[in-house]
C-alpha cells in the first residue's frame, strides 16, 4: 500500500518570510551549537535554509559542509518534493542526500509514492530503489507502479522505471522491463500504456504504443499491435506543424496475415495542408489499402466495413483576390467495390468571380469549370462549363422579392467514335417571394412568426440523353429542395422546370436568448409540365405535384431537441416517408437519442442510444440500430464507464453487421485511463462519440 507524505507538520512553515535565503533558521527544544564542529538539536527541531526545510525529533548539522543527519519523524521539503522518513542524511548546500524507507510527494502534486532507498543527486535527479509511484490522491491507491528502480528527472519532467509491475486494485496487470512516464503535462518520449481487446476476426489484441517527441512541432507514435489470429501489425502516426505546413501521416503494416495465406496488408492515410497565405491553400488527402477486404478483416466498425471508395485528392484553392476564387483539383479515389466506382477528375479547374455588391444592387456571379473524367468501365471525356447568374433582392420589414436568371453553357469532348462533341446551352429564370408576419405571444416574452413563401422556376427542355453522367445524381426531396431550380447535382443534367413551390412556415422565437424555440413548415411543388430530363435507367416524371413536405424542429425544454420530417403522397393519401429524431441531454449528463426513418417499400430503420450516470462514479451506455424492413439488427453496443479521482475505465461489447450484409462480427473493447500516466485502451472513447450523439 502506497503511503503518503502529505501530513506535513506546521514547523516546516515557521521560517520568517523576510529572512535571507542563504541564512539557516533553527528552532528546537534543546540545542548545542558548535561553530567548528557539528551542532546538535533535539525536540521538535526545525531547520530551514538554502531552499530546503527539515523537521525531526533530533538533528545533527555541520555548518561547514552543510551536512544534516536527521532522525525520528523526519520531514524534508525542498524544491522537488516533500518526504517523510525515520532517517534522513541530507546536504543543505547542494541539495543531495540519501533517505531510507521514505514516503514522498512531488511538489507539483503530480505524483507520490514510497522507496526503500532514495538518493537525491546534487545535479537534480532523484533515484529510488524498490520504489512505487502513483498519481492517485493520498488515501486512494487504485493503481501504482512498482519498480526495482525509478529515476525522476525534474528538469525534463519525466520518470524512468526498470522492471516495472503495473498494479491495479492491488493486482499485477502488466509487467514491463522498462517504462517512462510524465511528471507533468509536457509531451515526452516514452512507452505509453498498452491497449487490449478482442474480436472474432482477429482474436485477442494487444497494442503497445511508443511515443517519440521528436521536436516541439512534430512527433511520432509507433504501435506494435498483436493480433493473435493474424500476426503482428505495426501502426505509425506522424504529426507535424510548421509555419506554413501541417498534417498527419498514418501507416499500418501487417507483413504476414495468417488468415490470408501470409499476405502482406497495409493501410495509409495522408492529410496535409500548406498555407501559402490565409486565402491560398494546398490540401492533400490520400487514403489507401492493400486489398478490397482490408476493412472487412481489420476494421473495427460497421462504418469502416461499409467503405467502398477511399479518397485521394490534391487541391489548391485561392481566394486572395477580391471577388475571385480559383481552385485546381486532382482526384482519383481507390475503388474497393467495382459497382461503386466513381469517375476520377484529372484535373478539375474552377474559376469564379462574385464581386461584393450593395444590398439593393444587382448581385451577379460568373463561373467557369474545366474537368477531365476517367473511368475504367464507362465513357471518358472532357467537360467545360460556363455559367452567368444575376439576381436582385427587394425587401422591407415584412416582405421580400428576389428575381434571378442564369445562363449555363456546357461542352463535352468524349473519347468515343460517335457523338464525341456535344454542347448544351440553357437559361433558367426564378422568382422567390415571401412575407413575414409576427405577433407577441401571451405566455412568455416570445414572438411567433407566420411566413408564406412561393418560388417559381422555369428552365426549357433539352434532351440530354446523349450526355454521359460524370458527376450528376438526382437530389432527394427535402424542404430546402422546394426552392432549388435544379433537381440534379453536378453539371451533366440541367432539369427542365416549370413549377411553382408554395410553403408556409411558423416560428416561435425567444428574443431575450436570441434563439429559435420551435419551427414548423409545410410545402409542396406544383408542376406545369412533365419532367422529361432523366438519368440513365430512369423514367419521365408525370405527376402534377410533388409529395407534401412537412418539417418541424424545436426544443421541448432546455434538455430536449426534436426534429421530424414527413413526406405525404397526396394522390394516394398516405405518408410515403418519415424521419424522426429526438435528442435529450441534461445537466446531469444523461443522454437519450431516438431515431426512426422509413420510406415505403425501400427501407425502415430505427436507432437508439443512451448514456446515464448510475452512481457518482459509474455510467452506463448503449446503442442499438435495426433494419426493420428486413427484420435484422445492424449493430448493438453496450457497456459501462467508471470515472474516479485517478483513473477512468470503460468496457464495451459490440456486435455489428459487416459489408456482406450476412455476417456479424463480435468485439470487446477495454480502455483504462490512468491519470498522469496514459491511456490503456483502443479508442473506445472515439467509438462512443461516434455512436452516441452528445457523448463526451
Amino acid at each position: 500500500m502506497v503511503s503518503t507524505a502529505t501530513d506535513v507538520p506546521a514547523s516546516l512553515q515557521r521560517r520568517p518570510v523576510d529572512l535571507d535565503a542563504w541564512a539557516i533558521y533553527v528552532e528546537a527544544d534543546e540545542a548545542l551549537f558548535r561553530y567548528a564542529a557539528a551542532s546538535w538539536m533535539r525536540g521538535d527541531v526545525h531547520l530551514s535554509g538554502r531552499g530546503s526545510a527539515i523537521s525531526a525529533d533530533e538533528v545533527t548539522w555541520n555548518q561547514n559542509s552543510g551536512a544534516v543527519s536527521a532522525r525520528g519523524n523526519v520531514y524534508l521539503k525542498n524544491g522537488k518534493f516533500v518526504l517523510r522518513s525515520q532517517a534522513v542524511d541530507y546536504n543543505l548546500n547542494d541539495g543531495s542526500g540519501e533517505i531510507s524507507q521514505t514516503d514522498y510527494l512531488l511538489n507539483s502534486g503530480s505524483g507520490r509514492g514510497s522507496s526503500a532507498r532514495l538518493v537525491q543527486h546534487a545535479g537534480g535527479s532523484t533515484e529510488m530503489h524498490s520504489a512505487t509511484y502513483t498519481t492517485c490522491p493520498p488515501g486512494v491507491d487504485s493503481w501504482r507502479l512498482e519498480a526495482d528502480r525509478i529515476v525522476l528527472d525534474h528538469e525534463t519532467e519525466q520518470g524512468k522505471a526498470r522492471n516495472v509491475r503495473l498494479k491495479f486494485m492491488d493486482t499485477t496487470v502488466l509487467y514491463l522491463p522498462g517504462f517512462s512516464f510524465p511528471l507533468s503535462n509536457r509531451r515526452k518520449s516514452g512507452l505509453l500504456t498498452p491497449g487490449m481487446g478482442t474480436s472474432e476476426k482477429s482474436g485477442l489484441e494487444l497494442a503497445v504504443p511508443y511515443y517519440f517527441n521528436l521536436a516541439p512541432n512534430y512527433d511520432l507514435t509507433t504501435t506494435p499491435h498483436l493480433l493473435s489470429k493474424r500476426g503482428i501489425q505495426i501502426e505509425n502516426e506522424f504529426r507535424y506543424l510548421f509555419n506554413q505546413h501541417e498534417g498527419q501521416l498514418d501507416y499500418a503494416l501487417l507483413p504476414h496475415d495468417n488468415q490470408r495465406d501470409g499476405d502482406s496488408r497495409y493501410y495509409f492515410n495522408i492529410d496535409h495542408n500548406t498555407h501559402f497565405a490565409p486565402e491560398r491553400t494546398l490540401t492533400l488527402k490520400a487514403e489507401g489499402v492493400s486489398d478490397t477486404d482490408y476493412f472487412n478483416d481489420l476494421g473495427s466498425s460497421l462504418a469502416s466495413s461499409s467503405i467502398v471508395t477511399l479518397e485521394r485528392t490534391l487541391e489548391y484553392t485561392d481566394s486572395s483576390h477580391n471577388g475571385w476564387y480559383f481552385s485546381a483539383l486532382a482526384q482519383s479515389p481507390q475503388v474497393l467495390d467495382s459497382n461503386a466506382e466513381a469517375y476520377a477528375r484529372l484535373p478539375q479547374l474552377n474559376l469564379t468571380y462574385e464581386p461584393a455588391t450593395d444590398k439593393n444592387a444587382i448581385h451577379w456571379k460568373a463561373s467557369a469549370e474545366y474537368a477531365r473524367f476517367t473511368h475504367s468501365q464507362s465513357t471518358n471525356g472532357q467537360r467545360a462549363d460556363l455559367a452567368l447568374e444575376a439576381s436582385r433582392r427587394y425587401e422591407n420589414s415584412y416582405a421580400w422579392l428576389q428575381p434571378a436568371i442564369k445562363l449555363q453553357h456546357t461542352s463535352y469532348w468524349l473519347d468515343r467514335d460517335q457523338d464525341n462533341r456535344i454542347s448544351r446551352t440553357l437559361p433558367t429564370a426564378a422568382v422567390d417571394y415571401g412575407l413575414i408576419f409576427e405577433r407577441p405571444l401571451k405566455t412568455g416574452n416570445r414572438i411567433q412568426t407566420l411566413e408564406p413563401r412561393i418560388f417559381y422556376t422555369y428552365t426549357p427542355f433539352r434532351n440530354q440523353d446523349d450526355i454521359p453522367v460524370f458527376d450528376s445524381s438526382e437530389k432527394s426531396l427535402s424542404y430546402s429542395q422546394l426552392f432549388s431550380s435544379n433537381r440534379f447535382t453536378g453539371k451533366d443534367r440541367i432539369a427542365d422546370a416549370n413549377r411553382l413551390s408554395s410553403s408556409l412556415t411558423t416560428r416561435i422565437q425567444d428574443p431575450d436568448k436570441g434563439r429559435e424555440v420551435f419551427r414548423a413548415s409545410i410545402g409542396q411543388m406544383r408542376y406545369f409540365a412533365d419532367r422529361r430530363v432523366t438519368l440513365p435507367d430512369s423514367s419521365i416524371q408525370t405527376s402534377p405535384r410533388s409529395e407534401l413536405v412537412l418539417e418541424t424542429a424545436g426544443e421541448l425544454n432546455d434538455a430536449t431537441h426534436m426534429t421530424a420530417t414527413a413526406f405525404v403522397d397526396t394522390r394516394q393519401k398516405q405518408v410515403s416517408a418519415t424521419r424522426l429524431r429526438l435528442n435529450y441531454r441534461d445537466h446531469k449528463e444523461r443522454i437519450l437519442n431516438l431515431g426512426y426513418s422509413k420510406r415505403e417499400g425501400e427501407y425502415e430503420a430505427a436507432q437508439f442510444s443512451f448514456a446515464t450516470p448510475v452512481t457518482d462514479t459509474w455510467k452506463a451506455f448503449g446503442a442499438y440500430e435495426a433494419d426493420l424492413e428486413n427484420g435484422r439488427m445492424l449493430e448493438v453496443l453496450g457497456g459501462f464507464e467508471y470515472g474516479g479521482c485517478c483513473w477512468n475505465g470503460r468496457m464495451a461489447a459490440r456486435k455489428y453487421l459487416i459489408s456482406d450484409n450476412q455476417t456479424y462480427d463480435d468485439a470487446l473493447f477495454l480502455e483504462l485511463e490512468l491519470k498522469g500516466l496514459g491511456d490503456f485502451g483502443n479508442g473506445t472513447r472515439d467509438l462512443l462519440k461516434n455512436r452516441i450523439y452528445g457523448y463526451e
